[in-house]
């Protein structure tokens, strides 16, 4: 998958999604996120799927090109959540959910998100989210349970 598919999609899919982005922003997100990573739009999020979209993000958020993510390149993502956060007085929540995701995906505590803790960190996101525990993701639980998601409900709430 192709970050200028991503980012292109995304950005066709903020305007309609206004309504709901009221209701639940951060689903709403998370929901054009789902879509586009389900390539064979089948309703399944495989692995492949998650990995490939997860390989995209890591790489638009990787602004210095260093080949690793700092808190700052996460929170401050142009394809992220921050100026929705700004937007409704969110900014306290919002980084505290950022560093909270931050802190699961640096495993070795060095301030730094290699593209190795990345992919383990969405596996082990992902794997929380199946509820059913058959190895792979319906759209409704990566919505629901993928921890993100959930930390940015959570942060754009109120």
């Amino acid at each position: 998958m192709r970050l200028g598919h991503v980012l292109a999609w995304l950005a066709m899919g903020l305007a309609p999604m206004a309504a709901h982005a009221e209701r639940d922003p951060g689903r709403a997100i998370a929901e054009l996120f789902a879509t586009q990573m389900d390539a064979d739009r089948d309703g399944v999020l495989e692995d492949g799927e998650v990995i490939a979209f997860s390989e995209a993000v890591f790489s638009s958020m990787d602004i210095d090109g260093s080949g690793g993510l700092t808190f700052e390149e996460m929170r401050d993502w142009e394809h992220g959540m921050a100026d929705l956060a700004t937007f409704r007085h969110r900014e306290e929540a919002f980084d505290a959910s950022i560093g909270m995701a931050f802190a699961l995906f640096d495993r070795d505590r060095d301030g730094l998100i290699s593209p190795a803790e990345y992919k383990a960190g969405v596996r082990i996101a992902a794997g929380l989210a199946d509820g059913d525990k058959n190895g792979t993701l319906t759209v409704n639980e990566y919505l629901d349970g993928f921890i993100f998601n959930v930390a940015m409900r959570t942060a754009l709430a109120g």
